[in-house]
């Protein structure tokens, strides 16, 4: 997602851009991928069929190290069992896989982890290479490769996206719309109606700068709800630097805090009805997750959202 201050691009040139960002690598056991040229961009590699059978070497050897971020020495097949982006089967399938990996600086140290009932290695010294991480794993049928997608989503640790992503019309007299799929009513902590938290409903809706998230909070503050708190996330002003800054703040007695309370009290809250948890935030820092927000190294539980207009107390 863009924050306020970024170069707005049509949608044709992000599409453009990402495609021309996107290198295509064949899979080979044991033979590193040449990653290191790519730093910090989108590589694809194709992993031919006969690679991804249940007697994979580099499976039965656990050549894997670290956790979400990989070596660059780590097998790719291995990953992706580790990953549970596929599950290797006696027989291998018939159609190859186009995985999307994002290249990485090395990291400090590459924690092990068991997952999908693999377990991968722990490596705390010195790695003179890359790192990477996979943003994607497709069974690719026959055919030219599909160009990679623009994403109006930041790349997470998580896999689980929206259903729904294409752009939405908004109605007369309204930037921003809400995606059929997130279109989930429920109850806050004040016994009124809200959104269920959706990646949808905080997603940017188009590549211009009008229906990016960041921009809608210059007018409108975002409270989220997890299962007894409720937050503020609020513009705050600018930076030096021309960017956006935020305040994240839990709301005081979030039961009696109804939509009338809000306006009464001005949008966004006073000081007086909130403790500040995060302020001067950067709109990059907030990482959004299919069920929490995290923030400078805290992760908080989300269950419900809404949007509300600035007011004037």
């Amino acid at each position: 997602m863009k924050r306020v201050g970024d170069k707005p691009v049509d949608d044709a040139d992000a599409k453009r851009s990402r495609a021309d960002e996107a290198t295509l690598h064949v899979y080979e056991p044991c033979v590193v991928l040449p990653l290191a040229e790519h730093m910090n961009a989108l590589v694809e590699v194709l992993v031919p069929s006969r690679y991804l059978a249940a007697d994979c070497k580099a499976v039965k050897q656990r050549r894997v190290w670290g956790s979400d971020v990989y070596t660059d020495d780590s097998d790719l097949v291995a990953v992706l069992a580790h990953t549970g982006h596929f599950k290797l089967k006696g027989a291998a399938p018939k159609s190859p896989l186009l995985v999307s990996l994002r290249v990485c600086p090395a990291q400090d140290a590459y924690t092990g982890s068991e997952r999908s009932g693999f377990a991968s290695r722990d490596w705390s010294g010195a790695h003179k290479g890359v790192s990477f991480k996979v943003e994607r794993c497709l069974q690719h049928s026959a055919g030219t490769v599909p160009p990679p997608q623009l994403s109006l989503l930041r790349p997470g640790a998580s896999r689980q996206m929206p259903t729904s992503l294409c752009v939405q019309e908004a109605g007369p007299g309204e930037s921003f719309s809400v995606p059929p799929s997130a279109s989930l009513a429920i109850f806050n902590l004040s016994n009124e109606p809200c959104y269920k938290y959706s990646l949808a409903l905080v997603a940017d809706q188009d590549t211009q700068a009008a229906r990016w998230t960041s921009t809608r909070l210059l007018r409108e503050a975002l409270y989220l709800e997890s299962k007894q708190r409720r937050f503020e996330l609020a513009y705050k002003g600018t930076s030096a630097g021309g960017y956006a800054t935020y305040t994240f703040s839990q709301v005081h007695s979030p039961q009696s805090m109804d939509r009338r309370a809000l306006e009464g009290l001005g949008v966004p809250l006073p000081a007086s009805s909130v403790k500040v948890l995060h302020s001067g935030v950067d709109w990059e820092e907030i990482v959004w997750g299919p069920c929490y927000l995290r923030l400078r190294g805290e992760e908080y539980p989300l269950l419900r959202l809404q949007y509300v207009s600035h007011t004037v107390a």
